[in-house]
């Protein structure tokens, strides 16, 4: 494995120092998007396939619209308008309500939504796309999408016994194909988008089955008609207006322009992680939907009522939900909420969550958060409801032209008082002094409860080979946990290559030791887009 993984490296890295000089010379089209959630590593845009994003693409981030790429995300989930993306190494320090540049491989359809404006030549430009969208004047969208081979192998050694130690050793490989695919005027003049993957998963002591694995996270027709204005969608989907209600395979029908709009869901909850439909759980959805902007401030909102009707004897589940976002220049505040219907009676909270960051000037912002969870148990015969947990977070970003720094903390407690706590620290350097294509970055972090502490750091260097992207790291754990001591190491290298002619090769290895277990990793992606 090891063997493999460093020949692959290897010949990549031959293959991207014989590119031919049009491909390094090629512009990549550039986005400026704000922020709408930050969730660890996971960040959440208003973005999404008719910008110029696509599930699966892996994308460069600059802090600002000039700046030098110094970060990854990977788009791990995208609709139309709305992608969730997922750093790749070391995270770019962002929040809520700040702003990043992407990199995007592939021209856009249509410009993102228009950002709040400073001045009047900002604000005419907003308002004519905003008019544009209304009117259905929007530039004509060609068939765009990927196509990927990926694999992903990993072998590991566990070691058990005390004075007569045994090894189990296993070995996983999943070969997979991946189709992202948008198509425009598909049938009746309803736009096609589908996201899928075909796999076969083996495992050397045959624990996964069935072997063979095929996910359709998103097979839907969508139109606009205009200009009523309405947009009809059918098949499986996310839910492209609300947060609360996930995935469907269903029907959707939104009345409205981009100010503001109305609709409904209907339909079922698919089954098995999204893998195959399923009749066992109906549900509907009702919104509104609405956006308002100032000078310079905007408002979005939406308001939803759920309603989830199991056919067997698990209890029916009724919720409402409410989001509020206010983005200006200078602040940005959030708010999540969801009142589920208690079957014991009356209405319970089981999702608060409140944002806020401030810039505070000179390149620093200011954040803070709160909130409070108490799922769903959507299959639980006994108490519906999860146990609580209350979150409260703080922190403190600086970007400048050098890179940027940041630190934030965290206080957990359980529904019965058990307090734990987590303080993270963040570095990024776009250029480490006398060189032009070495960067540096990494995080540290320090978690503490009521049976244990831990400690991780994962440095790393970052090296830009114009235009393939390399990085180098390593990360450290050290965990004890009910006067037991855990210490974990581990390496990996990633290597992105842009081959030309829209193809594009990553590449990633992992060798991780400590304790009992030591394990190699191989991930490979080979994709094609058009």
């Amino acid at each position: 494995m090891r063997r493999t993984c460093a020949l692959m490296v290897a010949s990549a890295a031959i293959w991207a120092g014989h590119r031919p000089a049009s491909v390094e010379a090629q512009e990549q089209p550039r986005v400026t998007v704000r922020v709408r959630q930050v969730a660890g590593s996971t960040v959440y845009l208003d973005v999404g396939t008719r910008h110029g994003l696509a599930t699966g693409d892996t994308l460069d981030v600059a802090s600002d619209s000039a700046g030098t790429p110094s970060a990854k995300l990977v788009v791990t989930a995208s609709t139309e308008t709305r992608s969730v993306l997922t750093f790749v190494g070391t995270p770019l320090p962002v929040h809520g309500g700040s702003h990043i540049t992407l990199l995007l491989l592939r021209e856009p359809a249509e410009a993102p939504p228009p950002e709040p404006a400073a001045d009047p030549r900002r604000a005419a430009s907003a308002r004519s796309v905003a008019s544009a969208f209304r009117s259905g004047n929007l530039p004509t969208e060609r068939a765009h999408g990927r196509v990927g081979l990926e694999l992903s192998a990993t072998r590991s050694a566990t070691r058990s016994g005390g004075l007569d130690p045994t090894t189990a050793t296993r070995t996983f490989a999943t070969p997979g194909l991946r189709i992202d695919a948008t198509i425009p005027d598909a049938v009746g003049g309803f736009r096609l988008r589908t996201n899928l993957r075909l796999a076969y998963r083996y495992s050397s002591d045959e624990i996964i089955s069935p072997a063979a694995s095929v996910r359709v996270y998103s097979a839907v027709l969508e139109r606009d008609f205009r200009p009523a204005p309405v947009r009809v969608a059918l098949g499986r989907f996310l839910s492209p207006v609300e947060s609360y209600s996930g995935f469907w395979d269903g029907a959707f029908v939104r009345l409205g322009g981009d100010n503001l709009g109305v609709g409904a869901i209907v339909g079922f909850e698919p089954d098995l992680w999204n893998e195959r439909p399923s009749a066992a759980l109906p549900k509907a959805t009702a919104f509104l939907d609405g956006r308002i902007q100032g000078g310079s401030w905007t408002w979005r909102g939406d308001f939803s009522a759920h309603a989830m009707r199991p056919r067997d004897s698990l209890p029916d589940h009724t919720f409402l939900g409410v989001s509020q976002h206010v983005s200006s220049r200078l602040l940005y505040l959030s708010e999540d909420l969801q009142v589920d219907l208690d079957p014991a009676g009356g209405w319970r909270v089981t999702w608060l969550q409140l944002r806020a960051s401030l810039s505070a000037g000179g390149g620093f912002r200011l954040r803070a958060g709160a909130s409070r969870r108490e799922s769903w148990l959507e299959w639980s015969l006994g108490e519906p409801f999860a146990p609580r947990s209350d979150r409260v977070d703080a922190g403190l970003a600086y970007h400048g032209s050098w890179g940027g720094l940041s630190a934030d903390w965290s206080m957990n407690r359980d529904d019965i008082g058990r307090k734990s706590r987590g303080a993270t620290a963040g570095y990024s350097i776009l250029r480490l002094p006398g060189t032009e294509r070495l960067g540096m970055s990494g995080t540290v972090t320090r978690w503490s409860g009521p049976y244990g502490t831990s400690l991780s750091a994962s440095p790393g260097l970052t090296l830009a080979l114009s235009p393939a992207w390399l990085r180098l790291g390593y990360q450290y754990f050290r965990s004890e946990y009910l006067q037991r001591t855990l210490t974990s190491n581990a390496v990996d290298g990633s290597l992105e290559v842009p081959m030309g002619d829209a193809l594009r090769m990553s590449l990633r290895g992992r060798f991780a030791w400590g304790g009992t277990l030591t394990s190699q990793s191989l991930f490979v992606t080979l994709y094609k887009m058009f």
